[in-house]
């Protein structure tokens, strides 16, 4: 049965207001990936390149870059090497407006695809509506048989987007890199996780910064019980290696037939 071995870093990284605060993040980024072992995805943030800020936020048009910008090139010779997938954020530039992105590139330094969040946050440390342009597609691909899809932080409030993913796009892991300050939506952040991966049956990574007011990423596999927890890390700098089994994506929809027993027309 298919299985994919990833790492989760959870970077300590800062809100640039400069390129060199920039390159700082992503130099920050290879010194962790340089001391991983082999694996078969590595993951980083939201916004993992600039940070995410309001200071930041104004300097987009330095800070943000196209396509095959500084991070690609640099994320592109780091995968080659590491015969990884590496999937990082970062704001896209393109036709002079603004995304919140997330790029995956394969083992060979190519862009395997991007994807843009698609609701724009605008509460509690949010201000993305005043910078940012929504992304309109969906997007999902596939390592060692297994298929994968992103969403990026506010885009977990809207259980039809997981839902799509899981049943139009067939998939068995859910990537979500997030920005998530504590701020008042903070503490609803895991519930929704751990029902997003229960009720699609899916394997779920939500993805934080580290610092004092970040932390707490959560990995939740497809069903969790009396012997099964989420995996749930503190606010200090971290990375979760864990393995995605369709195996036991199999066997939990055996024994707990959601996806059999729904109805078509609710």
């Amino acid at each position: 049965m298919p299985k994919l071995t990833f790492a989760a870093i959870q970077i300590n990284n800062i809100d640039a207001r400069t390129i060199a605060e920039r390159d700082a993040n992503l130099s920050r980024a290879k010194a962790l990936i340089d001391e991983l072992d082999s694996v078969d995805l590595i993951v980083l943030p939201e916004l993992f390149t600039s940070g995410y800020s309001r200071e930041t936020f104004d300097r987009l048009a330095e800070l943000a870059e196209d396509i095959n910008g500084k991070s690609f090139q640099f994320f592109s010779e780091i995968a080659q090497k590491k015969s990884s997938y590496i999937s990082y954020g970062f704001p896209l530039k393109k036709d002079n407006q603004y995304f919140i992105a997330q790029a995956v590139i394969n083992p060979k330094g190519e862009l395997e695809c991007i994807y843009c969040k698609q609701h724009m946050a605008q509460f509690g440390n949010s201000m993305e509506k005043e910078y940012f342009q929504r992304g309109d597609q969906p997007v999902s691909f596939e390592i060692n048989g297994i298929k994968i899809a992103i969403i990026i932080c506010y885009d977990m409030r809207f259980p039809e987007l997981t839902r799509s993913l899981a049943f139009d796009h067939d998939i068995d892991f859910l990537i979500h890199p997030v920005a998530f300050y504590k701020d008042n939506s903070f503490p609803s952040w895991h519930h929704f996780v751990i029902t997003r991966a229960l009720e699609n049956q899916i394997y779920m990574l939500s993805l934080n910064r580290a610092g004092e007011e970040y932390g707490n990423s959560i990995f939740c596999p497809p069903w969790i019980d009396y012997h099964v927890s989420p995996t749930t890390l503190q606010e200090q700098e971290e990375i979760i290696i864990r393995e995605i089994d369709s195996q036991t994506i199999q066997k939990v929809r055996e024994e707990y037939q959601f996806r059999k027993d729904r109805k078509k027309n609710y």
